[in-house]
């Protein structure tokens, strides 16, 4: 064997942050030999990721929450925060990458440091080579490289993105009550209706420090950094609250309608994307996993990793089977028809939070925290089957002021909000 060339294993995961050390170590658990590859394995995560406690429960994970908020609130418009009664989690980086390296590693995984720069394709197995020359073989790829994803087509025209600027800093004067965090707070006291409606995203980390970030949920194009900083400066000192030393700065932004993966060898059309040759399949960020309603994915891509590997480990036990049949079937596992079906619902959604102007994007969210908590924690968490998330839906139409539905409504009647309700009720329209 060449000195260049790796062994060839049955997979290759390409792509060091959360969903590609999830599907390492759910790979590695299935039996599979596994191998990830990334520019810097061990490299830290400096991206803030959150979940509630309940999400990391249901995984097995509850030891990587780094801080706990029992006392989780919301405020839409007027000066009361509404408690939500689920514990909100921020996610220690470190301890999610080691527990779940050290899952992999125990079955045997390796992790090797390039970054991948071709894909190509043989009978049997297909071949990764990275900017050092070394040409890593595997049976089938596994794009874990988040958006725009490295193998995956992307997507002609403008995405919806999400973008925040946060700090984390020392305040003479708390930013919200102590010992709590805020997910959402629209209070409009410093805007009054300045367009776009942007919210606080903050919470207490104890110690006196704070993290706070100024976010827009969902824009297209993207609302610029520096105006999010502007507002969260103005935000600040409407509240006397004085940052009396900054510890470090994050500056978020991502799409939140990539387009979602094909299971099959159809041509990638507007709304989805096939990974280059079907000899890759895409998983996290890279396959669409972020919410398009919230913008979360972590947790989504823990839940789902298992199910790509049961269903790559069963593709490879089948004889003849090539890097493309089993990426195809690693895809079809991660976006089967219900899941399918309940994103297109949630491109619904997206749709009309594009639409709204502040005062209706506040009251709508006042009336979608006053749900049942059942219904509004299986809508954000993305767990709701699509028959729940429709009864979800139409319970807040019902339950909006009049002069919103009419919005909602004609939000929901624009061209690109029809297609996904095309796509809800028939799967082959999701390829339109």
């Amino acid at each position: 064997m060449r000195a260049d060339m790796t062994p060839v294993r049955d997979v290759l995961v390409v792509g060091g942050g959360p969903a590609g050390y999830a599907a390492v170590a759910a790979c590695a658990q299935a039996g599979l030999d596994v191998a990830l590859l990334s520019p810097d394995p061990a490299a830290r995560w400096t991206q803030t990721y959150g979940a509630w406690r309940d999400e990391l429960e249901q995984v097995g994970l509850a030891q990587v929450a780094g801080w706990q908020w029992e006392d989780a609130r919301v405020r839409t418009s007027g000066p009361d925060l509404r408690p939500l009664d689920r514990t909100y989690c921020l996610i220690a980086n470190d301890r999610l990458r080691d527990t779940l390296w050290a899952r992999a590693g125990a079955a045997g995984a390796t992790r090797s440091a390039g970054r991948a720069v071709a894909l190509d394709r043989h009978r049997d197995h297909a071949v990764v080579t990275a900017n050092d020359g070394v040409r890593h073989r595997a049976r089938v790829i596994v794009d874990a490289t988040g958006q725009p994803p490295v193998f995956a087509r992307r997507r002609h025209g403008p995405l919806a993105h999400q973008t925040a600027y946060g700090i984390v800093a020392t305040f003479d004067h708390p930013p919200v009550p102590p010992g709590s965090m805020c997910l959402m707070d629209f209070d409009a006291t410093p805007f009054d209706a300045e367009e776009p409606a942007t919210f606080l995203y903050a919470m207490d980390l104890g110690g006196g420090r704070w993290f706070v970030e100024e976010t827009s949920l969902a824009r297209r194009p993207g609302l610029p950094l520096s105006v999010l900083a502007a507002r969260l400066r103005r935000r600040l000192a409407a509240r006397g609250c004085t940052p009396l030393q900054v510890h470090t700065t994050e500056r978020v932004g991502f799409a939140m309608d990539p387009p979602v993966p094909s299971a099959d060898h159809a041509t990638p059309g507007a709304s989805e994307t096939r990974s280059n040759g079907a000899s890759a399949t895409a998983f996290g960020a890279a396959a669409a996993l972020v919410h398009p309603a919230t913008g979360y994915q972590v947790a989504t891509a823990l839940r789902r990793a298992p199910h790509l590997a049961v269903a790559l480990r069963a593709a490879l036990d089948v004889p003849g089977a090539t890097p493309e049949t089993v990426a195809a079937a690693g895809t079809a596992a991660v976006w089967p028809a219900a899941l399918r079906r309940q994103h297109a619902l949630y491109r619904v959604g997206l749709e009309v939070l594009l639409r709204l102007d502040v005062a209706a994007t506040q009251r709508f969210f006042g009336a979608f925290f006053a749900l049942p908590p059942a219904a509004w924690r299986g809508y954000v968490s993305g767990t709701s089957a699509p028959a729940q998330l429709q009864a979800t839906m139409l319970r807040l139409m019902l339950a909006l002021p009049n002069d919103v539905r009419a919005d909602v409504l004609r939000a929901v009647g624009s061209r690109p909000a029809l297609r996904w309700l095309a796509a809800a009720a028939i799967p082959a329209a999701f390829r339109r």
